[in-house]
């Protein structure tokens, strides 16, 4: 789906419910998310094993409908419940969210939560590296690419310089979390360091971190991408801002 957020004369900045298209973009001034832009970039895998998660429920006789909202996967909540992908990870990022701010106060206590499981390994790496959080689910926007998006933790590093840090919640059944990070996790924060650059008109880049948290047990691996890749992963984010304003005539 794709996401569009409206800057006020004043500089604030909202997330536009009412608005899901190019053209209602168009006239609202609006502009598009950094994941809608990347959304140009293809993804031959993920493209194939949607297509046959659609057709084996299709055979199943799943309604096109229910297909749609299962094409991504279904995962069990921790109340047992069947949910999509999509809302497993949206409550996993949430209560994440309410965690770094019980930390922000000075609660440094475990997490005791429902997600505790998926919280907990990410809070303690965070405290115990001496990272400091500036804000969670922080907006931020270009108007130059008219592009703008949510960063999940903008902090400060043990030296005082600023990092983004993005989760992901994705299956991991071998290997280490962090290597289910890919190039469209990195354009995505590159971009958005890039624009906190500008913002706080800091002389240098903000280091970038890609949080994946396997869905299967919690365990979360810290993807620290280097200067080359993050180079080229603003490159390729600037790549698919340029096409997707020419091609939705939005430039």
């Amino acid at each position: 789906m794709s996401h569009f957020y409206k800057v006020s004369k004043s500089g604030d900045v909202r997330l536009l419910k009412s608005v899901t298209t190019p053209t209602q973009a168009r006239k609202s001034n609006a502009l598009a998310s950094v994941t809608t832009m990347l959304g140009c970039l293809p993804n031959d895998f993920l493209s194939g094993w949607m297509r046959r998660q659609i057709w084996d429920m299709a055979q199943c006789g799943i309604s096109w409908e229910e297909c749609e909202r299962r094409r991504y996967g279904m995962r069990q909540d921790v109340d047992g419940r069947e949910v999509t992908s999509s809302e497993f990870g949206t409550s996993v990022h949430k209560a994440l969210e309410c965690h770094l701010d019980r930390m922000a106060e000075g609660d440094l206590s475990p997490n005791n939560g429902p997600y505790a499981t998926y919280v907990n390994p990410f809070s303690m790496w965070f405290r115990d590296t001496g990272h400091e959080l500036v804000a969670a689910e922080s907006i931020c926007y270009c108007l130059r690419r008219k592009t703008a998006g949510t960063i999940d933790v903008l902090a400060k590093d043990s030296g005082g310089q600023y990092v983004l840090m993005d989760f992901k919640t994705r299956s991991v059944t071998v290997g280490k979390p962090e290597a289910k990070a890919y190039i469209k996790d990195c354009a995505q924060l590159a971009v958005e360091a890039d624009i906190i650059r500008e913002r706080e008109g800091l002389d240098y880049m903000p280091n970038i971190m890609s949080i994946v948290i396997a869905v299967e047990d919690g365990r979360t691996g810290i993807r620290r991408w280097t200067r080359e890749q993050q180079q080229h992963g603003l490159d390729v984010f600037d790549a698919c801002c340029n096409l997707y304003l020419t091609m939705n005539k939005m430039t």
